[in-house]
């Protein structure tokens, strides 16, 4: 009798249409490729139907899947690099989204066995970006480089960051006979980064291992089918930054590359941000690496070596970096009344600089002390009020640090009335046939009192949804219905708010990525 209701609990359950499964994409590998080149991949996860559908967030890949769990993916030959991010779905939700990363030079993969710096992987002089991974628990990695007396060999791991994989990576490089000469285990996040002077002429070896991102008990290197990584290994030009850390749009600008390798006359590049960007990744045909700066219509300007100070008198974004100096000083004269907001963005752009901010006024009181800007950030920023007097601001490490990649950029921007928004959520379905709730949190900045209109916008058929109209006595959050009918479908969507002229998109971070989303998904209610 038992085995009965077994049998009859188990068929219940396979024909069950309310049995909802929805995709899930754990990783991609390789999780990237050169620019031009089409990559044969394999997708893991789990797939209800395949192929399954498909979004791309980017025009320069194309995704054609083949066989269960493989995909073709094509890389436009004009792709700038960077993460491009794809997701799959189906009628019961969608996965979370990843990043297929795109370079600038060759890339391999891995090759086993290379597990001792004794039978490396030999990759000659590179440039060579290595698809490779910590398979099982305990896996190391090595690979074997060319290089001469005084180069400088460059070895960067893509692997916590902008792929997600659980793993804490560290990096060692070591002689020919196996003495540790640099490690570096925590540069970007939790990946490793190297930059090394060979001392003699040799072949090295670049040693990667891991251990767990959320640490356990287990004292040992750390491996699993999930710890992907991209390593770039070079003796050739290597971007690590550029200077400025910011364009002007719509001014010809002269930029010049920072890292290694670089010569002076290969360092320099002509740009023209066009108006109509607000970042954009710079990078040059030869070199590995590559960087995103930050596109604004306010004035560039580098704070100058060979002043102790910089005087400052309107709204400009300016670079800088403690390298011949452990502090720079501002002197800022605005009119009395007027409100700015002044930010400095480092760790957030890969610079090793932990900004402290220190305000005083005109006799050397100290007004205020600005570490980070929260739990999340290691950045500062401080807002001031001008009142006719000159104010002064000093920015330092807070270690007291310093060097070439200890860089800044300083946004120094008015406050104007504006407002924020956001979403919590991103799946919404429907719950006893009422319709979806869409809980929209805001906030209003500087005095803005406005209305805010919030719209659904671009719905998968069968979804309508009336606009909101916020007036200044309505507190956030609040909430957007959407409605569905008897044939709605499931698909995706996109939230927008205007108040005035001013309209933007609900705009979903995704900092481990390096990038954003702008879309949200509905869901049909399982009957």
């Amino acid at each position: 009798m038992r085995h009965l209701l077994y049998l009859i609990i188990v068929v219940f359950t396979l024909q069950n249409p309310c049995r909802a499964v929805a995709p899930v994409l754990t990783y991609v590998f390789p999780s990237g490729g050169q620019v031009g080149t089409t990559v044969q991949a394999s997708l893991s996860g789990t797939f209800p139907e395949w192929p399954p559908k498909i979004v791309v967030y980017s025009p320069d890949i194309k995704i054609e899947f083949k066989e269960k769990n493989k995909a073709s993916i094509i890389i436009d030959p004009k792709a700038p690099p960077g993460p491009k991010l794809f997701r799959v779905f189906n009628k019961d939700g969608t996965s979370a989204p990843k990043a297929f990363w795109v370079g600038t030079i060759p890339e391999i993969e891995e090759v086993e066995p290379n597990n001792t710096y004794l039978k490396p992987q030999s990759i000659g002089v590179g440039p060579v970006l290595i698809n490779g991974k910590l398979g099982v628990a305990g896996d190391t990695d090595s690979f074997a480089v060319d290089a001469k007396k005084g180069q400088t060999i460059v070895a960067h791991l893509l692997g916590n960051h902008g792929i997600e994989s659980p793993m804490d990576a560290a990096m060692q490089i070591l002689s020919p006979d196996g003495f540790i000469l640099a490690e570096n285990h925590d540069r970007f996040g939790l990946d490793p980064f190297i930059a090394f002077i060979a001392p003699n002429d040799g072949t090295y070896r670049i040693r990667v291992f891991a251990f767990p991102s959320t640490p356990d008990t287990a004292i040992r290197f750390s491996g699993a089918d999930t710890y992907i990584y991209r390593l770039t290994i070079t003796t050739g030009p290597y971007i690590d930054h550029v200077f400025p850390l910011s364009l002007q749009t719509g001014r010809p600008q002269v930029v010049q590359l920072k890292g290694w390798n670089l010569s002076k006359e290969f360092a320099a590049l002509n740009m023209n941000a066009s108006p109509s960007l607000t970042e954009t990744r710079i990078f040059k045909t030869g070199a590995a690496g590559n960087f995103s700066v930050k596109c604004t219509p306010y004035p560039s300007l580098v704070f100058p070596i060979d002043k102790l100070s910089m005087l400052l008198e309107s709204s400009c974004i300016i670079s800088g970096c403690l390298d011949f100096k452990k502090d720079h000083t501002f002197e800022l004269r605005f009119k009395k009344g007027d409100k700015y907001k002044i930010k400095i963005d480092a760790r957030s752009i890969g610079s090793d600089l932990d900004p402290l901010v220190v305000q005083k006024d005109a006799i050397g009181k100290e007004l205020k002390r600005v570490d980070d800007d929260g739990a999340a950030s290691r950045d500062a920023s401080v807002e001031v009020t001008f009142t006719g007097e000159p104010t002064f601001l000093k920015i330092t490490d807070l270690h007291n640090h310093s060097g070439e990649t200890y860089y800044y950029r300083m946004s120094v921007i008015p406050i104007v009335p504006d407002f924020e928004f956001s979403v919590d959520g991103e799946s919404f379905a429907p719950k006893d046939n009422k319709p979806v709730e869409v809980p929209i949190k805001f906030s209003r900045v500087a005095g803005h009192s406005s209305d805010i209109v919030f719209k659904a916008i671009d719905l998968p058929k069968g979804w309508s949804a009336e606009e909101i109209k916020v007036t200044s006595k309505i507190a956030s959050p609040v909430k957007l219905l959407i409605k569905p009918d008897e044939k709605a479908e499931s698909g995706f969507f996109k939230i927008t708010a205007k108040s005035g002229e001013a309209l933007k998109a609900g705009i979903r971070n995704l900092p481990s990525l390096e990038s954003t989303l702008d879309d949200y998904y509905l869901l049909t209610e399982f009957k």
